[in-house]
């Protein structure tokens, strides 16, 4: 569905909400008034539809782990540092013990593909009664997007056979990595499904990526750590989330930060590390930039698709979605 009024109840505590894809402008964003904007990432619409509340929560891979050991984001179970230009530490604990949804890419299930409203559809616990905040973030029973009828939707308008620039900005960073995937648009009664996107994955174009700061603001490039290697679909595409965040187990968020000398793995350029929001300041991220990629539109028929980008945390047990309608030209 593409127009029409927000969830009741949507909005739920911001401290909880932690990315959105925020170009092209998704369903959240009604008109395209956010886009790029910085600290957009969180924002909400006049309808009280806050971006980055949807996704899906406690869920982990199904199977053994799969991620090469260079896309790794979270080294720390518990607190320390190393000196930006060390290697990972020899103690790292044994992967068998982690089955977050970033040890696997794209195998964690999912309830929705753009994002459940609180992330929890089922219940906290499933089944429970309880409505309200829940343990590990959200709240229960929410909607998935591609069921909601959202306002104002913006239609993205993509060349086949040409690139497309697409970004996502941080409220607080869990790490791991991320892949955008474009389904047709289903007809009218339908919506898409994870099982469409999971058959469309989007290769990204070439091996720099940048984070922008606003829609006409600096860009800061370098090189993109990208992986096709144990990936569902096998042979996708995903990147590493580049922003490193402090080195300990929460990341920084309890501490309030951290220096670049004391982050997960080194920072791709000058200042960007961090956590983004901390404990001290709920509800806030100090990341006023937007992650920027391009990604390779494939030559395809003409008409209307759905994107959806995908972040498969490392930190937590969460997957956090975001769509958006593209019209292929």
């Amino acid at each position: 569905m593409w127009r029409a009024a927000a969830l009741a109840g949507a909005l739920v505590g911001q401290a909880q909400a932690h990315g959105s894809m925020v170009w092209p402008p998704t369903w959240f964003d009604a008109n395209g008034s956010v886009g790029l904007t910085p600290l957009g990432q969180c924002s909400s619409n006049p309808s009280g539809t806050v971006f980055c509340m949807w996704f899906n929560n406690n869920t982990r891979i199904p199977g053994p782990p799969t991620l090469p050991p260079a896309m790794r984001t979270y080294y720390t179970t518990v607190p320390y540092a190393f000196n930006n230009n060390a290697t990972p530490p020899a103690h790292l604990p044994p992967p068998q013990n982690f089955t977050t949804p970033w040890w696997a890419p794209g195998t964690a299930p999912l309830d929705s593909p753009c994002g459940v409203a609180g992330g929890n559809m089922r219940g906290c616990p499933i089944g429970g009664a309880n409505k309200g905040e829940c343990p590990g973030g959200g709240y229960a029973y929410g909607e998935g997007a591609e069921k909601v009828s959202f306002v104002n939707v913006v239609t993205t308008e993509w060349v086949a056979g040409e690139t497309a620039e697409v970004g996502w900005g941080i409220q607080a960073n869990h790490g791991g990595g991320y892949s955008y995937r474009l389904c047709p648009k289903p007809p009218a009664g339908q919506v898409v499904t994870e099982e469409c996107f999971q058959a469309h994955p989007l290769d990204f174009d070439g091996d720099m990526q940048w984070v922008q700061y606003g829609a006409n603001g600096t860009r800061i490039p370098f090189v993109a750590n990208r992986t096709r290697e144990g990936t569902t679909p096998a042979g996708s595409q995903w990147t590493k989330n580049p922003i490193p965040a402090c080195a300990a187990a929460d990341g920084g968020y309890y501490s309030g930060g951290c220096d670049a000398n004391a982050t997960q793995f080194p920072p791709p350029a000058e200042g960007l590390f961090g956590f983004g929001g901390t404990s001290a300041a709920l509800g806030q991220t100090l990341f006023r930039f937007t992650v920027m990629d391009r990604v390779r539109v494939p030559k395809i028929a003409r008409g209307e698709y759905v994107l959806s980008w995908r972040w498969d945390c490392e930190q937590t047990t969460q997957v956090w979605n975001s769509c958006s309608s593209i019209r292929i030209v």
